[in-house]
């Protein structure tokens, strides 16, 4: 999967100098498809918990693309508004259950297969994708 960032920990993107922790100092703001279902895009917006929020995009997106499938862990999961939710984000490739993550340098050694992107309530949800990438307003 070709990516412009590296994951420093769960949910925290390193994109050139800077971390960017989706984790706790960004508010999922949306999570979708375009009509095609050839892209999927988590967006972010910066919250109150961010430390130095001026040296921080305010708002994040993270943009799959390239053979892209949407596969869910248990639909009966999903409550709703999910942006009460904590989040976590890191790669996975096709040993990882539905509990796991890979790190980064596991990610350098061998060829993940998309973003694993799991809510504090047990909802994950797997993108399968050649690309993604990080943009920042």
């Amino acid at each position: 999967m070709k990516r412009n960032f590296q994951f420093d920990g769960l949910s925290v993107v390193r994109w050139g100098d800077r971390l960017i922790d989706l984790h706790n100092a960004y508010d999922l703001e949306s999570f979708g498809t375009d009509l095609a279902g050839r892209e999927v895009k988590l967006g972010f917006t910066r919250n109150g918990y961010a430390i130095e929020p001026d040296k921080l995009p305010s708002k994040v997106a993270l943009i799959c693309t390239g053979n892209v499938r949407v596969v869910f862990n248990d639909l009966g999961k999903i409550s709703a508004p999910l942006d009460d939710e904590g989040i976590e984000i890191a790669y996975f490739d096709k040993e990882c259950d539905w509990l796991s993550f890979l790190d980064e340098g596991i990610a350098r050694s061998q060829e993940p297969m998309g973003l694993h992107v799991s809510f504090m309530n047990g909802f994950a949800v797997r993108i399968f994708c050649d690309e993604t990438m990080l943009a920042t307003q």
